[in-house]
């Protein structure tokens, strides 16, 4: 059995005037929410949290730092958990929404809504599910927290409470509460709902014969380089097309560190800086390179190669910073390599766009199943194994 706490954020100024923050950058909590945060933190100190998620914002991320200094664990920020995106709504005060159409309809039938220019409730319940299931997959027979907003954790519980979504509102999610979800092998049932008090000790339920804990158990990050800030910060690839060998490099003064990465990670990354520079408002300033100021240092001696990826976005200096996890060569290793690279959004923004120009310099995509051309003939699935091989021109 695996129990996740569904925390909400302590409060904040727009909590306490009735306006909503949306996507925000830089909302944080204020004096009552820091009071409730550290409230939060000893309510749950006697219990074992085997890990601290939180949506990216601000308010989030300092209501999980409270519960991870008690905790001696790090925030690991998850995208999926972040807060509804209102659009043209952001910054406005609820009273003065109320009268509106829209807002009846947010009301009566949100299953279907969307915000003006924003995220439909539908959106954000299938990301937010899809989050949690991760973090349960990742966490068999422990304890972890998700730090997330008011409306998204209560699209999860209508979720897995078999709610129909237009009933959501029924649902009351207090800052700084807990709700608690226990997940066995018959789903999830709630066991608290906006709890503000003394949770109990959970200890869960584990098979005699059950060793998946051990099995996973989270490596301990051994980081290898800690490039703050980085002076230069690229990507490259090596090789024809089809047999290409991608590159992430960084380096700091003379410190060159280049790290082996697959195509699909370079494409995943690009379109995580374009999210993240967007939410912080400077998304459609141009881009000021060239080709050759992207071009990878010599000399290209690789450290490792990449298993997964990470990208957030520091407030205190204003800098985003990639983490690269080495793919290990066996098993649950009991640590594992780690390179983080911190850098402007403008580096990051450059990053992005060379990025792309990269991964298009590559082969060709076909037009009916979406899979790259090999350059000695392409059996495309879509066609039934009918009609010969495509080729490249």
């Amino acid at each position: 059995m695996t129990i996740v706490l569904l925390i909400r954020h302590a409060s904040n100024d727009y909590v306490k005037e009735g306006r909503l923050a949306g996507l925000l950058p830089g909302v944080h909590l204020n004096a009552q929410g820091q009071r409730e945060a550290d409230a939060l933190a000893r309510r749950l100190d006697h219990l074992s949290l085997h890990a601290i998620y939180a949506s990216p914002l601000d308010r989030t991320r300092e209501t999980a730092q409270a519960i991870a200094q008690c905790q001696k664990l790090d925030v690991q920020v998850c995208d999926g958990l972040i807060e509804v995106d209102v659009g043209e709504w952001t910054g406005k005060l609820i009273k003065d929404l109320e009268a509106t159409d829209a807002w009846k309809q947010l009301r009566e039938q949100p299953a279907t809504f969307q915000f003006p220019g924003g995220d439909s409730v539908a959106r954000v319940q299938t990301r937010i599910v899809a989050a949690i299931d991760a973090i349960v997959a990742a966490h068999p027979e422990q304890v972890v927290a998700v730090v997330s907003h008011a409306d998204p954790i209560k699209f999860a519980l209508a979720h897995y409470l078999g709610m129909d979504l237009n009933q959501f509102n029924r649902l009351v999610i207090d800052p700084a509460s807990a709700s608690v979800l226990m997940f066995g092998e018959r789903g999830a049932t709630l066991f608290r709902s906006n709890d503000t008090g003394a949770l109990p000790a959970f200890k869960p339920v584990q098979k005699k014969d059950d060793r998946r804990k051990e099995e996973n158990k989270m490596p301990e990050a051994n980081i290898l380089y800690d490039l703050n800030p980085v002076s230069h910060i690229t990507v490259g690839a090596i090789g024809e097309p089809g047999k290409r060998t991608f590159f992430i490099q960084g380096q700091q003064g003379s410190s060159i560190v280049t790290l082996v990465s697959e195509k699909e990670q370079i494409v995943a990354l690009s379109r995580g800086i374009d999210e993240i520079v967007e939410r912080l408002g400077v998304g459609g300033q141009p881009v000021s390179m060239s080709e050759e100021e992207m071009e990878l240092a010599e000399p290209v001696d690789p450290i490792f190669r990449i298993g997964q990826l990470g990208l957030g976005y520091d407030q205190a200096s204003k800098l985003l910073v990639l983490v690269a996890y080495e793919l290990p060569e066996e098993e649950n290793p009991a640590t594992i390599n780690v390179v983080r690279f911190w850098a402007t959004t403008e580096q990051m923004r450059k990053l992005a766009r060379h990025a792309a120009v990269i991964v298009a310099a590559g082969r060709p995509l076909c037009v009916l199943c979406g899979r790259p051309i090999d350059p000695e003939g392409h059996f495309c699935p879509k066609r039934n194994g009918h009609g010969e091989k495509a080729t490249l021109a």
